[in-house]
């Protein structure tokens, strides 16, 4: 497979993986696009790698864009992006929820959000991740751990 059928296959994945960690659509899109831009600037680096290490590499790329963009504007969140929460009666809880999830280190976060908003298994998340499963239960439970001592 080429750079452009892995990204074909794979564009949802990305998608969706963009959109858990930023929990906005038009954000995950950008992200998305701005590490397909990347990668084919940087074409020749996927020579060696396989299939799989090129998701991952994708992956890797999504999230430290997401980084970027985070320390560029300084963490600072919109109230756009409050704006498409379906039921009023659930703001406060959910901003409760988003600030318990900001709080964790972003390894964990991620893992937090693909396991309980997306229901994905261990094994999907260590895909995407490019973890063993075994890992991913382990930052589960160690990130369960830390909500619970929030509370």
């Amino acid at each position: 497979m080429n750079l452009y059928e892995i990204y074909e296959y794979h564009h949802k994945d990305f998608l969706n993986f963009a959109r858990s960690i930023t929990s906005n659509h038009d954000r995950a899109f950008d992200l998305v696009q701005d590490s397909y831009v990347k990668a084919l600037e940087n074409e020749d680096i996927f020579d060696s790698m396989n299939p799989y290490q090129i998701k991952a590499w994708f992956f890797t790329t999504i999230k430290n864009k997401n980084i970027d963009h985070i320390r560029k504007n300084n963490r600072i969140i919109g109230f756009d992006e409050y704006q498409d929460m379906e039921d009023d009666t659930h703001f406060e809880e959910s901003i409760a929820v988003r600030s318990m999830l900001e709080s964790l280190p972003e390894k964990y976060r991620n893992i937090i959000i693909m396991r309980y908003q997306y229901n994905m298994n261990a094994t999907e998340i260590g895909e995407k991740l490019g973890m063993s499963p075994s890992t991913i239960r382990t930052h589960l439970s160690t990130a369960m751990g830390i909500l619970r001592k929030s509370l």
